[in-house]
């Protein structure tokens, strides 16, 4: 079988966005090849799409293109890549192609009734961009079920000028209705969403969890992970994400922190971002990694971690509770999100109503205190990764989906 994933770029995210399963797939004798707008990793396991953003004529194009779609308040319509695809010998090889990220100034719908014409083809719903009229989120509005006009929320990402949701919802209407489509989503929670969209909800839709080497991500000696990033290993460590957006919630995370009593054994460990939790940095030990890449070093920051805060808003799977979840960690998440699926609660993690900042904090605090309690509720989310998240029951599942739609295709 010969596959061809296509991600906007390579290495960021390549456990989720194809990347993993090119190894994957050649080591049981498939072909398999990333086609990226963006090819930031060495080797053969990907090729850049023409035109790069690398060079000056994809440069150019890029941005006359996003002068116009902005000026006339449409998205991801008019980027090129995707309607010189099919004259791509790396297309024309292709049994099936596997859509993943296109919405990043990459990949036109518009251009799916054609290409999916050509090649069977699967897409991953990274989020819910898909099914609005321009939004990669919509919170708590439902607009997108019939037709987001007019739309309340013209800031939210990606932002519009003129409220011109409806018109990219009819694109969009118009483009899925004459293509052909097979879905993937990560989650029970974008399953729901999907099955509602007046979009999407015609197209045979499969629920594939993401997967992790639960080997690699594992339970690991406490003492020793606090030492090394010179932590007092009677500390009870709390990891977070440090990253201001609109979706993430830190602002909730600063405020708990902010709210905890003095005096607890309590040290910050945050990753990507530095000098966001300056408010807290005299009340507790802090400790800020920064960007962090590699699998080895995210597991290295979760065995050093008692207790995951994620009060994201909106989450479409959460990898980061994944990953906890792999190393024994419990999760502390918003309800209203994929988050406490996907850590389990309440048997591996615990969850608490969105928005709400001290049962936030009652939940921390609770961890913090009681160390019986933090461990049993992190052994249990350890015990459901293993037998969940295993990057083999994820590939797997996705060659079957191959085979299947092949299969399909073959006799339709």
């Amino acid at each position: 079988m010969n596959v061809l994933l296509v991600n906007y770029t390579d290495s960021l995210g390549h456990r989720f966005n194809g990347g993993a399963l090119i190894p994957w797939l050649r080591a049981r004798g498939h072909h398999a090849l990333h086609a990226v707008g963006l090819k930031q990793a060495p080797g053969n396991g990907s090729v850049s799409l023409s035109p790069s953003p690398k060079n000056f004529y994809g440069r150019t194009t890029s941005r006359l293109v996003n002068r116009l779609e902005t000026a006339a308040s449409i998205y991801n319509l008019f980027y090129p890549q995707a309607f010189l695809l099919p004259f791509n010998p790396v297309f024309k090889a292709a049994d099936i192609v596997h859509y993943h990220i296109i919405h990043n100034q990459f990949i036109s719908h518009l251009a799916f009734p054609w290409l999916t014409r050509l090649k069977p083809a699967v897409w991953t719903l990274h989020d819910p961009w898909a099914l609005t009229g321009h939004c990669v989120h919509p919170f708590d509005c439902d607009r997108w079920k019939s037709g987001c006009s007019p739309c309340s929320h013209l800031d939210y990402p990606f932002a519009l000028r003129k409220d011109r949701a409806w018109l990219n919802y009819k694109v969009k209407h118009f483009a899925y209705h004459h293509s052909r489509l097979h879905l993937v989503v990560a989650s029970r929670w974008m399953l729901a969403k999907v099955q509602q969209s007046p979009l999407l909800k015609q197209f045979p839709i499969y629920h594939v969890p993401f997967g992790l080497d639960v080997q690699t991500f594992s339970p690991g000696n406490k003492t020793e992970a606090k030492a090394r990033f010179n932590i007092p290993t009677d500390r009870v460590v709390i990891g977070l994400r440090a990253m201001k957006s609109p979706y993430k919630g830190l602002e909730y995370s600063i405020k708990v922190l902010e709210s905890l009593p003095e005096g607890l054994p309590v040290h910050i460990l945050t990753c990507q971002n530095k000098n966001l939790l300056t408010s807290v940095s005299h009340k507790f030990g802090l400790t800020e990694l920064g960007e962090i890449d590699g699998d080895a070093a995210m597991v290295e920051f979760f065995r050093a971690t008692d207790i995951h805060l994620m009060p994201s808003m909106v989450e479409s799977f959460g990898m980061m509770a994944m990953e906890a979840a792999a190393c024994g960690v419990p999760s502390v998440v918003f309800s209203g999100t994929t988050l406490p699926e996907i850590c389990f609660a309440p048997e591996g993690g615990i969850v608490v109503e969105k928005g709400n900042a001290q049962e936030l904090g009652e939940a921390l605090l609770l961890l913090i205190k009681d160390e019986k309690k933090r461990l049993q509720i992190g052994q249990c989310a350890r015990e459901l990764a293993s037998k969940n998240y295993s990057f083999d029951n994820y590939a797997t599942a996705h060659l079957k989906i191959y085979e299947r739609i092949l299969l399909d295709s073959q006799h339709g």
